[in-house]
């Protein structure tokens, strides 16, 4: 008979097994507690990442471990034993190959174990813990990171079930809600307004005037969309060879410009320039060098670079930082009006790892009640089958086949349900205990 205290008592020992054990723990720090300087010297190259991971586990710090480290954060993800888990690995940090002192480190690092480590790491996953609220690219980043992990044999069976589960919820919240959909930069949102006026920009050409960062970076998005020939022309033609070095570009000096114009279809202007570099003269004429073509013209620059009369000649499409911000503040607005959706998701991947992790540890009790009850099939059948004459094949075939059946049917449902059970690790002891089974071995008592 079954007694609830003994099943209690059963369930709390095997939660305090598994608090004992491994613990999931992040560790590291990030744009929202540390200055960038700070962060630029904890920064981990590619090449060193898995070295710090054997460092890490030789050293019985961790059992295993995935570490990120990028312009915004750099965090481990790992499992360790014991309760003081997240101080211990905390206080690793001198086996991480950085230039940080350790009163730095401890000023802006933190860690996390448990529930709260999962979270962080699916909100990171989803975006909601990026600079930019919403950014995809940091998902790509813990694939490579998890990769990098895997090539270094430093990824076991729990680590890869949260991290699976991080990547799914960071898809889904792309995928189920508007998080991540709109440009909240205003280089996005450049290159989203070719995108709109254009369509496909692949093979167009892009005409840069000026050195702006803006006008860099929104460069680099349009390399993304594999834009064809780059133009950079700068009153300064020291600052154009060094720009086109930094994008991958023609320099072209800014008188000739007319002569390349009909080869271009995109231009972003970011100069210093206290007047208009284009008014809607020079603007008309670049139009009929290119037969009046539509133009998109992106003014990054303050003062503007581009009178705005010069939006009036056919076939320019003129947008300044101004039209560019707008677009981004509303799109801000509407990333914001999604995170709930994806708090939500990440409630339920929470729920679904927990689960996936709580099932594997009910494994070994699956399998312990599988060699209990075969056991003691195998020893009865053995029992009768003795009174069996040797040369009765067919009955003693027949006595094991309806043995193998029964008992194949008789496990089938308290095996399903430990897997589909919302609390394995309860149902798990619970199981031991009706069947006398333990996950270490057996008895035929």
């Amino acid at each position: 008979m079954l007694h609830p205290g003994r099943i209690g008592a059963r369930a709390r020992e095997t939660d305090q097994t598994l608090s004992d054990s491994l613990k999931f723990v992040v560790v590291g720090l990030s744009h929202k507690t540390a200055p960038l300087d700070v962060r630029e010297k904890l920064f981990i190259p590619e090449s060193s990442v898995g070295q710090c991971l054997r460092r890490l586990v030789d050293r019985d710090l961790i059992e295993s471990g995935v570490l990120i480290s990028t312009c915004n954060r750099t965090e481990l993800y790992a499992m360790s034993r014991g309760e003081n888990a997240p101080d211990r690995v905390l206080q690793s940090f001198g086996w991480w190959p950085h230039e940080l002192s350790i009163e730095t480190w401890r000023r802006y690092a933190y860690g996390l174990s448990d529930d709260e480590a999962i979270v962080h790491l699916l909100r990171v996953a989803a975006g909601l813990e990026s600079m930019i609220l919403g950014e995809a690219q940091v998902l790509g980043q813990l694939k490579e990171a998890l990769a990098l992990a895997r090539q270094a044999g430093r990824v076991d069976a729990r680590l890869q079930i949260i991290l699976q589960g991080a990547l799914r919820a960071g898809k889904r919240v792309r995928h189920e809600t508007a998080l991540g959909r709109r440009p909240v930069s205003v280089s996005h949102a450049a290159v989203a307004k070719c995108q709109d006026i254009l369509g496909d920009v692949a093979g167009r050409g892009v005409l840069v005037v000026g050195a702006g960062t803006m006008s860099q970076i929104t460069v680099r998005l349009l390399r993304n969309l594999r834009i064809g020939d780059v133009y950079l022309s700068s009153r300064s033609s020291e600052r154009a060879d060094r720009l086109a070095e930094l994008v991958g570009g023609t320099p072209l000096e800014f008188d000739a410009i007319e002569d390349h114009i009909d080869r271009v279809d995109i231009v972003v202007s970011s100069t210093s320039a206290s007047n208009h570099v284009f008014d809607a003269g020079t603007i008309r004429n670049l139009q009929a060098r290119r037969a009046h073509r539509p133009l998109l013209i992106i003014d990054l620059a303050v003062p503007r670079d581009v009178a705005p009369d010069a939006g009036q000649v056919p076939g320019v499409h003129l947008f300044n930082l101004d039209d560019l911000q707008s677009v981004a503040t509303i799109n801000q607005e509407e990333r914001q009006a999604s995170a709930p959706a994806a708090e939500l998701i990440i409630a339920e991947e929470l729920a679904r790892i927990r689960h996936a992790l709580e099932a594997r540890e009910a494994a070994p009790a699956v399998e312990a009640l599988v060699r209990r009850v075969e056991g003691l099939r195998d020893s009865e059948l053995d029992r009768q089958l003795a009174t069996i004459a040797p040369d009765d094949v067919r009955t003693r075939s027949a006595m094991r086949h309806l043995a193998e059946t029964l008992t194949a049917k008789f496990l089938d449902g308290p095996v399903r349900t430990l897997r589909n059970s919302p609390d394995p690790a309860l149902e798990a002891s619970v199981l031991t205990q009706a069947f006398d089974s333990e996950s270490d071995g057996l008895s035929d008592g």
